[in-house]
């Protein structure tokens, strides 16, 4: 998704898994802290599985999971201007950037000021034509955006959380439907975007989220990712190879202003 993303490798849902089991059985003995911020020892375990386990599935997606909340800016004249993106990553990769930055070296799960200092701006550095997986579109069509701006990030409950703001190119009317999409074409990333967004500057907005169809995705991630093997002429080829399979499976939110909410 962005240059430090693609730097990992990681089975993130099975490493997960197994670093919060092995956090709760620690539960009860010296130094045992929340699932989300594992004593220091066990940290480092999380992370050698995680390694581990990546250079064997280093072809298996997704490799991040995210989840995604929108927060739709209106300007004075009731039109949609702006859209704040907010990424809340898994532990597990969150685990992997507070670690590659050098930051909560005791592990209590709590950045110092100047750790947090440290921490802004770790996923700004975005790929040229990175389009930021958020696509919006109205009834005319896709809605441009333009480049992100006012990244933030936070570390809390073993997660860091992002945001950025994607001004669009020309604000859309409020009473036109606006529908959100959030997703990875390659499928490196596995967003789940939340219901509810945000309204700031109009209290008249309802939004309609359609859910997605996640075994639609992994199925036709699969089916391209073998076509794309297939057609490899050597190890290193296949180990390069990415595949496209756009949309398929993500879910969408509509959201409509004023009298349109009854059309």
């Amino acid at each position: 998704m962005n240059v430090m993303a693609r730097r990992y490798f990681v089975p993130g849902a099975a490493a997960s898994r197994i670093c919060a089991e092995a956090s709760g059985a620690l539960m009860g003995g010296v130094n045992s802290r929340s699932i989300g911020s594992p004593p220091v020892t066990l940290r480092r375990l999380c992370l050698s599985l995680a390694l581990a386990l990546s250079a064997q599935a280093a072809s298996a997606h997704p490799h991040v999971y995210i989840d995604a909340a929108l927060g739709l800016v209106y300007d004075d004249a009731g039109r949609l201007s702006a859209v704040e993106v907010g990424w809340s990553y898994d532990e597990l990769y969150s685990l992997l950037i507070v670690e590659d930055l050098g930051l909560d070296p005791d592990g209590d799960g709590v950045l110092t000021p100047e750790e947090n200092a440290a921490l802004q701006g770790f996923d700004a550095d975005w790929e040229p034509g990175f389009d930021g997986r958020l696509y919006l579109a109205s009834d005319a069509g896709p809605v441009s955006l333009l480049a992100p701006a006012d990244f933030t990030a936070t570390y809390r409950d073993g997660r860091i959380i992002s945001r950025h703001l994607r001004p669009l190119a020309t604000p859309l009317a409020g009473e036109e439907p606006a529908r959100f999409q959030v997703y990875d074409p390659e499928f490196y990333v596995d967003f789940n975007l939340l219901a509810q967004p945000r309204m700031l500057g109009r209290d008249d907005c309802s939004a309609r989220l359609t859910e997605g169809d996640p075994d639609a995705t992994r199925e036709a991630y699969r089916r391209a990712l073998e076509d794309a093997l297939d057609g490899a002429t050597d190890d290193s080829e296949a180990e390069m190879v990415t595949v496209d399979i756009g949309a398929v499976g993500a879910g969408e939110m509509e959201v409509i202003c004023g009298t349109g909410q009854g059309s």
